[in-house]
């Protein structure tokens, strides 16, 4: 299984999610695999079960669901998250976990990988927002990461020379 199958599964179930928080995300992942069918990768099921990419990301957004939406909504201009598509925002949230937890993803990746999503299961439009959306928070991370590295620096003693 790819990486790219791996997050399109995830959207699938974070976006099911969207609609069924209540339920246990592990209930929702059996019921998903259980009714999981296509001719043409009938061995999706295991494969998902097993592959590490996919359980971190699955687990990961709803484990970190409300810092991820915080950075949605800061990043989202002008735009509440209650008025962005649900497939938007499970988009969304996969690229900016990534971009948080999965330094071995260039934010690049994150980013294009997120638009693809987007073009492929939003509506027409939808790519340039989630795009807009991403580059938003790559330069608030990349703001935040910089003062902290600069923060975390011990002050070099002054030359008495």
């Amino acid at each position: 299984m790819t990486r790219r199958q791996a997050r399109e599964a995830a959207l699938c179930l974070l976006f099911d999610y969207s609609f069924h928080s209540e339920e246990a995300p592990e209930e929702l992942l059996d019921l998903y695999l259980e009714n999981y069918y296509d001719e043409k990768e009938k061995c999706i099921r295991a494969e998902l079960r097993e592959n590490n990419y996919f359980s971190k990301i699955y687990f990961g957004v709803i484990s970190s669901l409300h810092e991820i939406d915080a950075l949605i909504e800061k990043c989202s201009e002008k735009w509440s998250k209650k008025r962005i598509s649900r497939i938007s925002v499970s988009v969304l949230r996969i690229a900016i976990y990534e971009m948080l937890y999965m330094d071995e993803i260039p934010v690049k990746v994150s980013i294009n990988e997120a638009v693809e999503l987007a073009k492929r299961f939003d509506t027409e439009d939808s790519y340039t927002f989630v795009n807009g959306v991403l580059g938003a928070a790559e330069k608030m991370l990349s703001a935040e990461k910089k003062e902290s590295c600069e923060q975390a620096e011990p002050e070099k003693p002054a030359d008495n020379a």
